[in-house]
């Protein structure tokens, strides 16, 4: 348990500026003192109580707050936490902190201090904690709920899952060294073995996910692309409802990529504009070509506009073939027929069947149901356990000590996730599976 007697940490858990209600959290040891402090009715723990708010030297009324009280462990932070329900006037606030601030032990919150107890106490783990930050930034359905799923533990339990598997194997390889006078079974090993294997099966499937979860939590990207003139930027200020980017009939106005943030089918979308792609006519135009460049290589959807007007177009480079949309612009003056994709962002022709296909690949390349890694972080550990289990199944069968080693990186790993390392984990089983120390 995280204990830090001293201070008494508190700040505005809602969001700042003026509200209708605004809740000042207070969490510590010397939470309570609030009561005394403010003149406040101590409630009954988890239930509210409307009360006057007085001003400890002059006991002037402060304002009219509803309080609440969560008595340690059960809080939050797994500390004493006082919640104030206070009318959201900066006024009021201000009044409050520079009460709180003249009292002993009571100090102002760091960023992220009441979740970084929360872990320190074991209310959260690493996973539950970046689960919340996403559900807080989250901006459309389905970030919603990948980041609920992973604030309400279900990437957690997965990987616990692995983790006291691994600890279950390691425990009993370590039982043939230690405690061989139990008389274990000669398949015992084989077993052990044979379970690494299938996890190793299990871990493949997870990384082998194109990326779906990082790809929803951060957005799906698409870049609208071809030679300069073919209406990049009208498509994109059309698809954005608004005028984001300089149309011109000039070509290489586009000079660098200009974004816009969409939100399609319940998945984030990041939308670029991008530079024509052509022998630049100067050095500011070849780096927008080469920065363009670097962005179809890095896209997860391509645009690639032809100009309908015209006999000869450049087409999409080979090297991104698989995941092109040829986009036929400009369809009330062209020259081609029966284009799959045909568009006229000047008369809104052909643009709601672009988005359809849009939605489609965005929703195959985001993440909808299951278990997705969401973080490079995680992805990084996960393929570090991978490596670990295949190492611990390439020593010869006597070398435990070996395996053993693999096998206690591989469970560290899978710890960093989620924060929680704690080599008693293999005590407990042993006790449990052999009754040592009866």
């Amino acid at each position: 348990m995280y204990n830090n007697n001293t201070n008494t940490i508190y700040a505005l858990s809602s969001a700042p500026g003026k509200a209708g209600v605004s809740v000042v959290r207070i969490s510590g040891t010397n939470a309570k003192d609030i009561f005394s402090i403010f003149g406040i009715p101590m409630p009954m723990p988890n239930q509210f109580k409307l009360a006057r708010l007085l001003h400890p030297k002059t006991n002037e009324t402060i304002d009219n707050t509803l309080v609440t009280y969560f008595k340690a462990p059960r809080s939050f932070t797994g500390e004493d936490v006082v919640e104030l329900h206070i009318h959201g006037s900066n006024a009021i606030k201000d009044l409050i902190f520079q009460i709180l601030s003249q009292q002993n032990h009571f100090v102002y919150a760091e960023a992220g201090e009441f979740t970084k107890r929360a872990f320190l106490n074991g209310k959260l783990d690493l996973l539950e904690i970046e689960g919340m930050a996403d559900l807080i930034n989250a901006e459309t359905e389905f970030q919603r709920k990948q980041a609920f799923d992973q604030m309400d533990g279900k990437l957690s339990n997965l990987y616990n899952k692995w983790k006291k598997q691994i600890v279950k194997n390691l425990s009993y390889l370590e039982a043939t060294i230690d405690f061989v006078e139990e008389e274990l079974p000669d398949h015992l090993l084989n077993e052990q073995l044979s379970e690494i294997k299938t996890l190793i099966n299990e871990l493949d499937i997870h990384l082998n996910d194109s990326n779906k979860g990082e790809r929803l939590r951060d957005g799906f990207h698409i870049i609208i692309a071809g030679p300069p003139n073919t209406g990049k930027s009208s498509l994109l200020n059309h698809l954005s409802n608004r005028d984001i980017a300089i149309v011109s009939s000039q070509a290489g106005t586009t000079r660098d990529s200009i974004d816009a943030y969409l939100n399609i089918a319940g998945f984030p979308v990041v939308i670029t504009d991008t530079a024509g792609i052509r022998k630049g006519r100067s050095s500011i135009e070849d780096i927008g070509i080469e920065r363009a460049r670097t962005k179809i290589s890095e896209a997860d959807l391509v645009l690639w506009l032809m100009d309908s007007s015209k006999k000869n177009n450049q087409p999409a480079p080979e090297s991104i073939k698989d995941k092109v949309i040829e986009v036929w612009a400009k369809n009330d003056i062209s020259i081609h027929k029966n284009k799959e994709v045909s568009i006229s962002t000047k008369y809104d022709v052909g643009i709601t069947q672009l988005i359809d296909i849009i939605e489609k690949n965005v929703e195959k390349g985001c993440r909808t149901e299951g278990n997705f890694i969401t973080k490079s972080r995680h992805r990084d550990a996960i393929e570090k356990v991978r490596h670990y289990l295949i190492s611990s199944l390439e020593h010869k069968k006597n070398d435990i000590e070996l395996v053993s080693e693999d096998l206690r990186s591989a469970i560290n790993s899978l710890g960093i996730i989620t924060g929680n390392v704690d080599v008693e984990d293999l005590l407990d089983v042993i006790f449990t599976d052999f009754c040592i120390g009866k």
